[in-house]
């Protein structure tokens, strides 16, 4: 487990990394997260999702500031992928295994399903991944999963079109609800919802269907519902939001969230006081998603993403007076 707590300075030459975002036009996408973020979009449309660690082939993200400054984290892993994992293992193909992205959905993002590692993938790398919520509109939630007792055969029939709904479990949720989606789980984001994603360093999403709707360039998107119906993992039961619940302590405080495999996912609030957080030789990462503060002499804003080697001891974490640091953290396993 993660701890907190005085220990012995590093002697590793990386440092926390920084990362300049990617930025997703998406047909789906909202604007909530443009004005959160104050960003200037490069595209007419809406966005959809930013990626804001990334080591994913022809998407790796680039360090901002400090002494790696404009280096790729695909650079890093390169030269010295130790350093920068630790203890952690790289994906099956030798990337950073953890991709983060916040994703802002203005409507309805399509039924869709992600397959395991191995043959069903295309790269041979699957897709795990877990939501926190960090926004909704009255009334919107998530789909993940299917309702208890759904037949095989009678899914199959109808997944690929407006039936579908009726086989769907949806999920209500609030902010700070965390939603874990294993590889085999149908799943869907609703709109009105934005919400902060730690999965695999994989993009293969298998859509079933796509609520009858055209893409940017007008015409209807791609489905795949043959390759999504072969990875349905019937026996998945349907999520349970987990939530972490924080004292009133100026200190630092770690919850956790989810566990699998390739992850573990935990809530951190840090008080004016602060605390030291140690990786225990693992890569961490640090999205920001509520208050402000400071990691080391750098500033933490609301959408930092930081990525902290595993070949580090520990890092520095202080909130600010007016309200608490609030962190969501992937370790990478």
């Amino acid at each position: 487990m993660v701890r907190y707590g005085a220990m012995a300075a590093s002697h590793s030459p990386l440092e926390p990394l920084f990362f300049h975002r990617i930025l997703k036009e998406k047909v789906w996408g909202g604007k909530s997260l443009s004005k959160t973020l104050e960003l200037d979009l490069p595209f007419e449309g809406p966005l959809g999702e930013t990626w804001e660690l990334s080591d994913y082939p022809g998407e790796e993200t680039t360090v901002r500031g400090g002494a790696q400054d404009g280096v790729s984290l695909r650079v890093l892993m390169e030269q010295d992928s130790a350093a920068v994992l630790g203890r952690s293992r790289p994906s099956a193909d030798g990337r950073f295994p953890l991709l983060v992205k916040f994703i802002d959905a203005g409507d309805d993002l399509s039924v869709q399903i992600h397959p395991a590692d191995g043959p069903q993938s295309p790269t041979g790398v699957g897709k795990t991944e877990a939501w926190y919520i960090l926004d909704q509109e009255p009334g919107s939630g998530v789909i993940c999963g299917l309702k208890p007792g759904t037949a095989r055969e009678v899914f199959e029939a109808e997944a690929g079109d407006k039936r579908v709904r009726n086989h769907l479990a949806e999920i209500e949720v609030k902010r700070g609800d965390c939603v874990f989606v294993p590889s085999g789980q149908t799943h869907a984001i609703r709109a009105g919802v934005v919400l902060c994603e730690v999965q695999q360093t994989s993009d293969v999403t298998y859509r079933m269907y796509d609520w009858d709707r055209l893409g940017l360039d007008g015409k209807p998107r791609d489905t795949h519902l043959q390759q999504a119906l072969e990875v349905v993992d019937y026996d998945l039961a349907p999520a349970r939001p987990t939530h972490a619940e924080f004292d009133a302590q100026p200190g630092l405080q770690i919850q956790e969230l989810a566990s699998c495999q390739y992850f573990r996912l935990a809530a951190l609030q840090v008080g004016a006081e602060g605390g030291y957080l140690s990786t225990d030789g693992l890569a961490l990462t640090l999205a920001v998603v509520g208050g402000r503060g400071q990691l080391g002499d750098r500033e933490l804003v609301y959408g930092d993403t930081v990525l902290v080697p595993g070949s580090l001891d520990q890092v520095n974490l202080v909130g600010s007076v007016e309200a608490p640091l609030e962190i969501l953290m992937g370790i990478a396993l």
